[in-house]
């Protein structure tokens, strides 16, 4: 089975072709373990990440034939061309620059919880939302995120942080709103967060994919333009 590893360093993307050699007979191999054999053989210097076993799930994600995948759960087959995520700077091979995302919501919400008490029951809906691995498949063809490239641009705020938010960032501002410890000044610093992130830019969108397969259209972006059109105590 041969696959294209694409490579990236100075700015240049290379294409090499690896041969992976099976293991066993009949073995159906994940991308990642394409990537670990590739390194070890014949690209000792391939850069990519994984957290298996390090409760780093997620960061394994690069595109596979110009979808994100999770490399861990994505069968490898021949012809497959591997390359970092599409959606976000690579720094080298298939290492993409993750910080612009993680760093949208730091500091800005403050948790000022109304009970410290794990017997709380949060609704279902809130632990369908702690599926999330932070993988950012999410930000495929995602018009928001789109808009912090625009013209191959990098658009970050002097923090480092993304302009515009992605399915992740409003799933995020989604889970501290069904948060049942939550203050309710949270829930509308959650949502006023969200709307300052582009939220109107989700009406026109046809829906999210997640990668492990959370209902970001249902559970996230729906309730959040449901309460956008709720009419305010003004009106």
């Amino acid at each position: 089975m041969k696959v294209e590893l694409v490579t990236y360093r100075k700015g240049q993307a290379r294409s090499v072709i690896y041969e992976y050699v099976p293991r066993e007979e009949g073995e159906r191999p994940m991308v990642l373990d394409v990537l670990l054999q590739a390194q070890a053989t014949k690209v000792p210097d391939l850069s990519f990440r994984y957290g298996c076993r390090n409760r780093t799930c997620g960061i394994c994600t690069v595109d596979i034939n110009g979808k994100p995948r999770i490399a861990c759960r994505a069968r490898a087959r021949d012809g497959d061309k591997v390359s970092a995520v599409s959606t976000l700077p690579a720094v080298r091979d298939m290492v993409s620059r993750r910080d612009g995302i993680a760093r949208q919501l730091r500091g800005k919400l403050p948790h000022t919880l109304r009970a410290n008490d794990l017997n709380v029951e949060a609704p279902a809906d809130y632990h369908a939302l702690t599926a999330c691995i932070e993988c950012y498949a999410c930000l495929d063809h995602c018009p928001m995120h789109a808009r912090n490239l625009d013209s191959g641009g990098d658009k970050r705020n002097e923090d480092g942080a993304y302009r515009w938010g992605s399915p992740f960032s409003l799933l995020k501002l989604q889970r501290i709103r069904l948060d049942p410890v939550a203050s309710g000044l949270d829930g509308e610093k959650a949502f006023a967060a969200a709307t300052d992130l582009g939220l109107e830019i989700c009406r026109d969108c046809p829906g999210c994919k997640c990668g492990v397969g959370i209902d970001l259209k249902n559970k996230v972006i729906k309730p959040l333009l449901e309460a956008a059109s709720e009419p305010t105590a003004k009106d």
